[in-house]
């Protein structure tokens, strides 16, 4: 067998599956919604668990010498089937709201997603379960190519779309599998024949997703129980955390733009932008929106999330001179705004007094030295899953108690912070946690609880939009006479105002009066405390105890929680299938193996921590490197990529350590040295991100990747040194450990967001460290190791 052709063949075929999970993620976002992107992970991992333990269990069928030509075959069925599992989610639209009509649709689209990952899976497994004293060659190009997988999607999704990137990681698949025939050394007709199959359909499928774009095979993304619906669409265009497609209003003057069908902005004609300013504020959103010009419109002014430019519109309508927006999504900013639609919207983000930009709007304001006498945010969410499989999503990080510190610092003297969002007096709990975090921003900035009042106004505007003005300075006697006349012209109902009295809603004033915050959210029945930058899960309400109500709480007022259902089912979906598919049968047909005595169980021990483990430290690399880089995308480029790679590098390079050292040293010492480099960061990284955030983003990626490098290399040592262990115990321990280690990647990769979400990013990090360290200890020592039976 050619040795370096396979494992450029393993490296290609990880590559795919890695890619195709992420592209699954981008799509499931569009034609389902944003909470669906967990589906492609558990998938993507129970796919290569089970195909380990069926290679485990049929020693007879999957042999060393039909490794390369099986592989071959499986990867062509990847090639055929993630065609299939791309066809199946744009022709499957799920509605959330009526979950036993979407029952066989959701059975397709897992059977079709399986398929291929299941495919792939085997293909991976079969090359490291016969990789012997390679092992460590062979993990290293699985995971460098994992890595590359991650970082090619996300242009190749801008380019070619979600579908047309869907055709080429299928082609990759293909390549694949020629690669494999390739290392079989194809003197017989059957590698030949096979070769030439893979060529062929390789050369269809790239040429299929090079002109999807035009030809629109697939058809349009899109599900007709969202707010896009079957409008006729103008525009569309992906990049690697969106759909944005425009289509028209039922009003002439104005046009919608639309994030993955369902979130949606307005773009005002010309007319409008130029001459009628006055026209968006017949809508009362934009007119409650607009409140804060009527306490500072001196400006500068910062928009986040400007979108289409109703808040730009409105900020110039007011005399304001400099407006900044900051836009995360490029798409809007410069293939709508300043492209398809610049001219029908009278080149508004071209005019002298607008600034646009494409950035995060937190990293956007650290970076630079200006100083606003407002900022605003309206309605800022998209419900869209980034790549990084909607671990990350953007918007979270706006509504955190550090991101109110950053916005304050950011304003002038006097400056107002004003955000709008849904506040349904039925189902409180978004708006009454905004209240939340501002609170605690301001007692952060010594503010006591009794004077916090003065520094708050609410308004609504009676059709659930309402709007929060917080100022770190207390509001003067002339903001609340200018506030409480803009509302009455307006037609604006006053929540909050200092003095008023009664309260016009009395469970915002106690959240603002209560003596003590905390008291005041404890007595309610959902989660509104304050978020963090470590769990920054605006929208998740619900109690750890309450997640069993998650199942009844499926109506629209409750859609936000909808994940924390479908995390719950997927949780209890893993661990079934884990059970059935990997732990059930190696227990039945590999069960002598656990038979005597030894260093087994510490062993299985050791596999399982380094499953979890792996898992919780992504997830925590990836949330602290969000606001660093700029944008959940980098982190998923920069973060995951370098860790899969670098862990990768140190697979390749843990025999040689071990040979260096010996095996208990070599051990010891990469358990330490892993320990020592978490550790210092996690007392310096913050500190070192505030020193170095005003770099070119070029420079912060380079520092991202060279500090995620360190530990990912020595991550990447376990992993082979607990194959060679698990060899040495005999070969059927090896299955073992790769059953243990992929069920407990299944399982962590849904438990790992749930212990996020209620504990925290930092508590997962901690607890993925503390795995790594258990996984050192529970690995047998060199003299542990009987010879091979």
């Amino acid at each position: 067998m050619a040795t370096r052709v396979f494992s450029f063949a393993v490296a290609t075929a990880s590559m795919a599956t890695v890619a195709l999970e992420l592209v699954l993620t981008r799509l499931y976002s569009v034609t389902m919604y944003y909470h669906f992107a967990f589906l492609a992970i558990s998938v993507a991992l129970l796919g290569l668990a089970a195909a380990g333990t069926t290679i485990s269990v049929l020693p007879r069928v999957f042999t060393a010498p039909r490794a390369a030509p099986l592989a071959a075959a499986f990867m062509l069925g990847f090639a055929l089937s993630a065609v299939w599992a791309l066809h199946a989610a744009i022709s499957h639209p799920i509605s959330l709201r009526d979950w036993s009509a979407n029952l066989a649709g959701l059975a397709q689209i897992y059977v079709a997603a399986a398929l291929p990952l299941l495919c792939s899976g085997f293909a991976i497994s079969l090359a490291i379960s016969h990789a012997g004293a390679a092992i460590g060659r062979i993990y290293m190009f699985d995971l460098v190519g994992a890595g590359v997988g991650c970082v090619l999607l996300v242009p190749a999704i801008g380019a070619l779309g979600a579908p047309g990137a869907a055709l080429m990681v299928a082609a990759l698949g293909g390549g694949s599998a020629l690669l494999f025939a390739l290392a079989g050394r194809p003197r017989g007709g059957a590698l030949r024949a096979a070769a030439g199959l893979a060529a062929v359909i390789t050369v269809a499928l790239v040429a299929l997703g090079v002109t999807e774009g035009d030809a629109r095979r697939f058809g349009l993304v899109r599900n007709p129980t969202k707010f896009l619906g079957s409008r006729p669409v103008l525009f569309e265009r992906w990049n690697s955390f969106s759909q944005i497609t425009v289509a028209p209003a039922g009003d002439p003057d104005h046009r919608w733009i639309f994030i993955d069908g369902d979130a949606a902005t307005r773009v005002w004609s010309a007319e409008v932008a130029q001459r009628r300013q006055d026209a968006p504020r017949r809508i009362p959103e934009v007119r409650v929106a607009a409140l804060v010009y009527a306490l500072r419109a001196q400006g500068p002014a910062a928009i986040i999330g400007p979108g289409g430019g109703t808040d730009v519109i409105s900020a110039l309508r007011a005399g304001v001179r400099d407006v900044y927006g900051v836009e995360i999504n490029p798409i809007i900013v410069e293939d709508v705004m300043r492209g398809a639609l610049a001219q029908w919207s009278g080149e508004l983000y071209g005019d002298p007094r607008v600034h646009v930009v494409a950035d995060e709007g937190r990293s956007y304001l650290r970076r630079q030295g200006r100083r606003f006498s407002s900022i605003q945010a309206t309605l800022v969410d998209t419900w869209a899953a980034s790549s990084s499989g909607a671990f990350t999503l953007s918007e979270n990080n706006l509504y955190t108690v550090e991101a109110f510190g950053e916005f304050f610092a950011a304003l002038a003297p006097g400056g107002v912070l004003s955000m709008t969002r849904w506040y349904d007096p039925r189902s409180p709990a978004e708006f009454v946690r905004l209240l939340a975090i501002a609170r605690a921003a301001l007692e952060r900035r010594g503010v006591a609880p009794g004077d916090v009042g003065r520094h708050v106004l609410v308004a609504t505007d009676g059709e659930l939009r309402t709007t929060l003005m917080v100022s770190p300075e207390p509001f003067s006697d002339q903001d609340l006479r200018a506030f409480a006349t803009a509302a009455a012209r307006d037609q604006i109902r006053v929540l909050v105002q200092p003095g008023l009295a009664p309260p016009p809603d009395p469970l915002l004033a106690r959240v603002l009066t209560a003596p003590r915050l905390g008291d005041a959210l404890a007595a309610l029945p959902y989660d509104a405390s304050p978020t963090t930058d470590d769990r920054p899960f605006f929208f998740y309400h619900l109690r750890l105890g309450d997640l069993g109500s998650a199942f009844h709480r499926n109506a629209v007022g409750q859609l936000n929680n909808v994940g924390v259902t479908l995390l719950v089912l997927l949780l209890a979906l893993s661990l079934v299938a884990t059970l059935a598919l990997v732990l059930v049968p190696l227990a039945v047909f590999q069960r002598r193996e656990l038979t005597g005595t030894g260093p087994r169980g510490r062993l299985l021990g050791a596999f399982a921590c380094l499953g979890l483990g792996f898992i919780l430290v992504e997830i925590g690399f990836m949330q602290q490197f969000v606001l660093f880089l700029g944008h959940p995308v980098y982190a998923l480029a920069v973060v995951l990529a370098t860790l899969l790679i670098a862990s990768g590098l140190g697979a390749g390079l843990s025999r040689r350590v071990t040979a260096a050292l010996g095996a208990r040293r070599a051990q010891l010492a990469m358990t330490g040295a892993l320990a020592a480099i978490l550790a210092l960061y996690g007392a310096g990284l913050g500190a070192l991100f505030d020193a170095l955030i005003g770099l070119p983003l070029p420079a912060r990626v380079g520092i991202a990747a060279a500090l995620v490098a360190a530990p990912g290399a020595l991550m990447g040592t376990f992993v082979p040194a607990a194959v060679r262990a698990a060899s040495a115990l005999g070969p059927g321990m090896v299955a073992w450990g790769w059953g243990v280690n992929g069920a407990t990647s299944v399982v962590g990769s849904v438990a790992a967001i749930m212990l996020s979400m209620n504990a925290g990013f930092s508590t997962a990090l901690f607890v993925g460290v503390a795995l790594y360290l258990a996984a050192g200890a529970l690995l047998p020592r060199a003299d542990d190791e009987p010879a091979a039976s």
